[in-house]
């Protein structure tokens, strides 16, 4: 699982005299108590800051990462239905020369870590995250310019990322060709996800699922939402399909269909898959090497062609 995954940009470490003046810019009589990383994702570099009156998180961003200006817009839209930390405060000038948000913190475990322990995915987890997929599907921004993504044609998509030579390089040409074959049986299946188009979160996975003390989900990192394929977040979610029984497919689809402005297609689940089959064809093509990560990614898409009969 991607647990295991490398870090694709490596984690920024920063000590008390920093954090203090980031802190100081959001309140003057606020005096660290403890900073602690938190050696989890793979992008962003996350801190859990003790004060003596409550905790927080400091996220320290990637360079020229400006994706932070969609945090409030998100919060503004959707906080009445979800649980969504929210941004206290944006620090745009400190000593760290990157962008450091103040975020209020959530007590709890990922969804992520819950299951693995666990062996399996609970039903309750199954049922919000349904809800609250149905409730990112159905949100409108006000800032539409914002979420706009332009990208190609998406049945272009699979041929753009199996043309490299770093995916055959790590995939084989035998793998390579059954995407390809795979592509090109289910042509009418790559129109059918097309048409399933709404806002997205875009990195709905059980990793950016936050569980508290009270068993509610907190969804976080919010960076890559806009507009997209509603089936992507679903993919997503289902990535990993040693965590769930089959009860838990039709729960899903019950419980997002009671709640979405547009019910799931009958065939959600294989669409989901073919739809998330993009990512890892994606992140495989990076020029870096991540051997954990990129043999993940290899079993992910194996396990996709089993699905398929391929």
């Amino acid at each position: 699982m991607d647990h295991i995954w490398e870090r694709s940009i490596p984690f920024c470490n920063i000590g008390m005299e920093e954090a203090s003046e980031i802190f100081h810019q959001f309140d003057q009589n606020l005096e660290i108590v403890e900073l602690t990383p938190i050696l989890i994702g793979c992008r962003n570099s996350n801190y859990r800051v003790r004060t003596a009156h409550k905790d927080f998180l400091l996220r320290v961003c990637p360079i020229r990462d400006d994706s932070y200006i969609k945090d409030e817009v998100i919060y503004n839209g959707l906080s009445r239905q979800l649980h969504i930390p929210q941004v206290l405060y944006v620090s745009e000038k400190n000593s760290t020369d990157r962008v450091c948000l103040i975020y209020e913190f959530v007590e709890g475990r990922s969804l992520q870590e819950v299951s693995l322990q666990r062996g399996s995915m609970d039903d309750y987890a199954i049922v919000q995250a349904a809800e609250i997929a149905a409730m990112i599907h159905s949100f409108e921004p006000t800032e539409d310019d914002l979420f706009q993504n332009h990208y190609p044609p998406f049945t272009t998509w699979y041929d753009r990322f199996l043309d490299n030579e770093y995916v055959e390089k790590r995939l084989g040409g035998e793998i390579v060709e059954k995407v390809k074959q795979l592509i090109k049986d289910k042509q009418e299946y790559l129109a059918e996800i097309d048409q399933y188009q709404s806002f997205i979160h875009a990195d709905f996975r059980p990793a950016n699922m936050i569980v508290d003390q009270y068993d509610a989900l907190w969804i976080v990192d919010w960076e890559f939402a806009g507009y997209g394929h509603s089936l992507a977040d679903i993919g997503q979610f289902f990535r990993y399909e040693s965590c769930f029984e089959p009860l838990h497919l039709m729960q899903f689809e019950i419980v997002y269909n009671k709640y979405s402005k547009r019910p799931l297609p009958k065939n959600w689940y294989p669409l989901s898959k073919l739809r998330d089959l993009v990512n890892p064809l994606q992140l495989l093509g990076a020029e870096e090497d991540y051997p954990q990560k990129y043999e993940d990614l290899k079993n992910l898409i194996q396990e996709t062609l089993n699905f398929f009969g391929y």
